[in-house]
């Protein structure tokens, strides 16, 4: 479990099982007073096999890879997008001889969700980055919750769906994931040779495609980022509505929903996922002073 506790910014994260996390949180101070908020949250390889670390995994490998390049890069006078690009220039030069000799089927290539929030200095507004399926909200201090990046990904109704089909076959956890893994591999090669991908990836074919929002932000409140392994209390469990969810991190703290997350899922939790228990991250940042 890797912590951070501030009197303005707090962050969680934990991993699924007994394996890497595979999300990763990163909080970037710069000299001019802004603060970079990143949330990495790197997909399971659907690959069967591990070709750049055989110890943390490839999902693992890149997240903390490209978060290692990023902070050499970013600064505030790059734009999110720019440093983006350029930090994944930078891995790949660092690591060409790695990348070259393993060889990856593209299905095998790693990929990432990411959600980059930048505060500047006087705190009156902030710019959001988003590739993939990372939630940020805005909690006011009226507790008025809002969805900073509203966005459905299509592809979660697919699998859902077949997962659904699967569990009415009686299938298990693992048999549900043989049968689903075919469809996982087309979904990846899809997204790793996109012309355009929606999700951070090691070898894209143009331009990322991604959400970006300028935000106007209160004088008091809350921003959250959080990857999906978190947000399941929500959209998989209905243990909370989003609303719900943002007032009890404020007031009871993280470390309370956290535990409630996986004490539910060792309980035997049910949901429209392929794994029984995801890694799991959370961010809380304090507006004002």
């Amino acid at each position: 479990m890797n912590t951070t506790e501030t009197s303005t910014l707090s962050t969680l994260s934990t991993p699924g099982g007994n394996k890497a996390n595979e999300d990763l949180i990163l909080s970037l101070s710069h000299d001019d007073g802004t603060l970079d908020l990143l949330m990495f949250d790197g997909a399971s390889s659907v690959s069967g096999q591990h070709y750049l670390d055989d110890t943390m995994g490839d999902p693992a490998w890149f997240v903390q890879q490209f978060s290692a390049a990023l902070t050499q890069i970013a600064t505030p006078s790059l734009t999110q997008a720019d440093s983006i690009a350029l930090a994944l220039l930078a891995l790949r030069e660092q690591h060409a001889a790695l990348l070259q000799a393993a060889a990856m089927p593209p299905y095998a290539w790693p990929i990432a969700a990411l959600t980059w929030l930048r505060v500047p200095a006087d705190g009156k507004h902030a710019s959001l980055y988003a590739l993939g399926d990372c939630k940020a909200f805005l909690l006011d201090a009226q507790g008025k919750a809002t969805d900073l990046d509203p966005y459905d990904n299509p592809q979660e109704g697919i699998l859902k769906t077949a997962i659904e089909q699967l569990k009415q076959e009686g299938l298990d956890e693992q048999a549900r994931w043989a049968r689903l893994l075919p469809m996982l591999r087309d979904r990846r090669v899809a997204q790793n040779m996109s012309t355009q991908p929606s999700i951070l990836c090691l070898h894209p074919q143009g331009d990322f495609a991604a959400r970006e929002h300028h935000i106007p932000l209160d004088s008091s409140g809350y921003v959250l980022l959080m990857t999906d392994g978190f947000y399941r209390l929500v959209d998989s469990y209905h243990l909370y509505t989003e609303q719900s969810l943002l007032q009890d991190c404020a007031t009871r703290g993280l470390d309370a929903l956290m535990q409630e997350l996986r004490a539910h899922e060792t309980g035997g939790a049910r949901g429209m996922t392929v794994k029984k228990a995801d890694d799991a991250s959370v961010v809380m940042l304090r507006l004002g002073d």
